[in-house]
């Protein structure tokens, strides 16, 4: 089964490997056109080189969308800022999107100045099983339980995207065809051991 992860046993280049994932994931359920995403990315500048957590880029209309990522772990809230560095960095790079990730809240003031000048922020945080249980009571599973299945490969983390107008957390990762495709081979698993279908539709909905 997958364990909570302490981000902070983590190594900073974990960390922002993590945080890779996440992004990939979500823009391939865009389906981005010739999406690409770099990580550890040397730039350079007419100011300088710079150094990205993660680069990646896109076409839309014709036109290379590039987007920088910081991805940081902090021990306590993020402020105005750190959102204001990366900000001067879309600036010296000419990119058209920025993305700060980390493991704690943000301030009321790195919100409004993120919403200001169209910075994403994505809060990432740890969790343990979160959409599967028993309620047996029973604590000795066999490993080959199809019930546990979505527990042992559901990902150890999770991202939701902050905004100040918001009132609920809007997950990015998982993405909702990862979770399908889980739901999917669980599914297939219980039907084959007990001859029964699971209605998970219903589950996501109780859960949602």
């Amino acid at each position: 089964m997958n364990n909570c992860v302490d981000f902070y046993d983590l190594s900073p280049t974990e960390f922002e490997k993590y945080c890779y994932n996440i992004l990939k994931g979500y823009a391939e359920e865009e389906h981005l056109n010739d999406f690409s995403i770099e990580h550890n990315k040397k730039i350079k500048s007419h100011d300088g080189k710079y150094q990205i957590d993660i680069y990646a880029s896109f076409i839309a209309l014709g036109c290379k969308y590039k987007i920088l990522c910081e991805c940081k772990r902090y021990k306590n809230p993020v402020n105005r800022e750190k959102v204001v560095v990366l900000h001067k960095k879309l600036d010296s790079l000419g990119a058209q999107k920025g993305i700060l990730m980390t493991n704690n809240r943000f301030q009321s003031g790195a919100i409004q100045y993120a919403k200001q000048h169209g910075i994403a922020l994505i809060q990432v945080s740890t969790r343990g099983p979160e959409y599967f249980s028993h309620s047996s009571g029973l604590d000795n599973y066999s490993e080959d339980d199809p019930f546990l299945y979505g527990e042992k490969n559901l990902p150890p983390y999770r991202a939701v995207l902050v905004t100040k107008d918001c009132d609920a957390d809007f997950v990015v990762y998982p993405t909702s065809s990862e979770i399908e495709s889980i739901y999917n081979m669980m599914n297939q698993l219980i039907n084959e051991q007990y001859g029964v279908n699971m209605d998970f539709e219903t589950i996501k909905k109780e859960q949602d």
